[in-house]
């Protein structure tokens, strides 16, 4: 059986073996044409670069600085509305016993006492005597302006005292001078003063001879080459005076207006404020 399969298989090989072979058609190719040769494009000219204008440095700038902004004003405050100043009539004063009031008068008569200094103020419609303590009085901007004949506006508390009618303030502040004194005593010789012008005011003009000096007072003998008088001052007016260190100095040349006094047989000079006393 296997030799019967095996011819079966056989025979086609067989009978092809016998048949000429074809002989095959050639066939026709194109050409072969060599590679072509690429061409290079010629490279361009460079072209030198246009000259140009050497650039300029640009000038720097300063810049401008800003303005400060000023400070905005501080507001201010509104100006308080000045209250106004009740006069109040000397006449009136009665009427007012311990209560505080203002008056304005003129200095018709001045005083002193261990204690203080009084001016005696008229305004038409009566008189009062203004008290200034010694406090009161070296507190006071304008006292040196206070004297005879000053217009004076004071302001204190109306009181009496031995039936004598006092308005008396607290405070120098509340003494205003609004008229300055004038002077009004007459200048005299020393030698022409005798006991007959006892109380009146007189202005003398000289140097000092020389001064004792005690607790209670301090006598100062002035000379004007017509004679010589004893000026008497109180201590509260010694220690006012302006520049008295040189009254301890002979001849140191002085104007003294005071008030003529006789004590004991002599006649005296004496000042009732310590701008009574100027040293020159």
């Amino acid at each position: 059986m296997r030799r019967i399969l095996l011819l079966f298989l056989l025979i086609p090989v067989l009978t092809g073996c016998g048949r000429p072979t074809p002989t095959p058609t050639p066939i026709s190719l194109p050409p072969t044409q060599p590679p072509a040769t690429p061409t290079i494009a010629p490279s361009p000219t460079p072209i030198p670069p246009t000259p140009t204008d050497t650039p300029r440095p640009r000038p720097t700038l300063t810049p401008t600085p800003s303005p400060t902004p000023e400070p905005s004003p501080t507001p201010l405050p509104p100006t308080p509305t000045p209250v106004p100043v009740v006069i109040t009539p000397i006449g009136r004063l009665p009427e007012h016993i311990g209560q505080e009031v203002t008056v304005e008068g003129k200095v018709i008569s001045t005083a002193s006492f261990s204690k203080g200094f009084k001016f005696t103020l008229d305004d038409g419609t009566g008189q009062v005597v203004l008290l200034m303590w010694l406090n009161v009085y070296d507190d006071c901007w304008d006292a040196r302006k206070m004297n005879l004949g000053a217009r004076v506006r004071a302001t204190g508390t109306v009181q009496t005292y031995e039936n004598e009618l006092q308005i008396v303030p607290e405070w120098g502040r509340q003494v205003k001078a609004l008229q300055a004194a004038a002077p009004s005593a007459p200048a005299r010789q020393i030698a022409s003063i005798t006991a007959a012008d006892e109380g009146q005011r007189v202005m003398i003009d000289g140097t000092v001879a020389r001064i004792e000096k005690s607790e209670s007072n301090i006598r100062l003998f002035v000379n004007d080459g017509s004679g010589e008088i004893l000026v008497l001052l109180w201590p509260n007016i010694y220690e006012r005076v302006p520049n008295r260190e040189r009254l301890d100095a002979p001849g140191t040349p002085v104007q003294i207006v005071g008030v003529v006094q006789i004590y004991k047989g002599i006649v005296e000079v004496v000042p009732t404020l310590p701008d009574d006393v100027m040293v020159r």
